[in-house]
């Protein structure tokens, strides 16, 4: 169903990562159950437009199809091939609720209390260190971008001092041994040589960085 209106979805969808749990076509279901709220929409009719939709994935980029098949096995639901499918996921996740009004209705409608991934899927540990870097990506996008380009003009190989990066970065040195921190140790994309630990770093040290291109390519792009 093609609808002109922006529909508004609760900001804790993406803030809480639940994107990493919803497939394009989920996502989009979650879109038109926003569309029948804020028009309304209930009742068989409301059932008939979710389930005879015809919602296409546009952006079928194998790599990341593939994660998510991944990801929704390992949690133990299915990758959804229907739009019935991708209505029940949405109902699991507790990120909609289907209800009744006074006229026996089916109501849809976008959970008012929508919960953590964690609080609601039976996630190990493996998963939450993932939803952890991600929340860390998210808070620390610019400093990752400027960093990262940074070393990156330099053909993968910088040797300076830790205030050359925050002077040409404007990142806090805080943030540049967080990020530099993350990359070398957590994702392992760069390697970083110094006289002293990271979190360790004054302006005033040298360090030696060079990117980990085998670990970069695999992280950072997606072909």
């Amino acid at each position: 169903m093609n609808n002109e209106k922006k529909v508004q979805i609760p900001e804790e969808i993406g803030q809480q990562l639940w994107t990493r749990y919803l497939p394009e076509t989920t996502y989009k279901m979650l879109a038109l159950i926003g569309y029948l709220e804020d028009n309304n929409i209930v009742g068989d009719k409301a059932k008939d437009i979710l389930l005879k939709s015809d919602i296409q994935a546009e952006n079928n980029i194998e790599k990341v199809v593939e994660e998510k098949k991944e990801i929704l096995e390992k949690l133990g639901f299915k990758y959804p091939e229907t739009r019935e499918e991708d209505l029940n996921l949405l109902l699991e996740f507790k990120l909609v609720e289907k209800s009744k009004n006074d006229n026996d209705e089916e109501v849809y409608k976008f959970n008012e209390d929508i919960k953590s991934p964690v609080e609601i899927l039976d996630i190990d540990e493996e998963e939450k260190e993932v939803l952890e870097n991600i929340k860390f990506e998210m808070n620390h996008e610019q400093g990752l971008n400027m960093i990262l380009t940074l070393i990156l003009n330099n053909n993968g190989k910088l040797t300076c001092s830790v205030d050359h990066i925050t002077q040409l970065t404007r990142v806090k040195l805080t943030q540049v041994k967080e990020v530099l921190d993350y990359l070398a140790n957590t994702e392992g994309s760069i390697k970083v040589v110094a006289d002293k630990k990271i979190d360790k770093l004054k302006k005033q040290d040298k360090i030696y960085i060079t990117l980990n291109e085998e670990v970069f390519n695999e992280k950072r792009f997606v072909v």
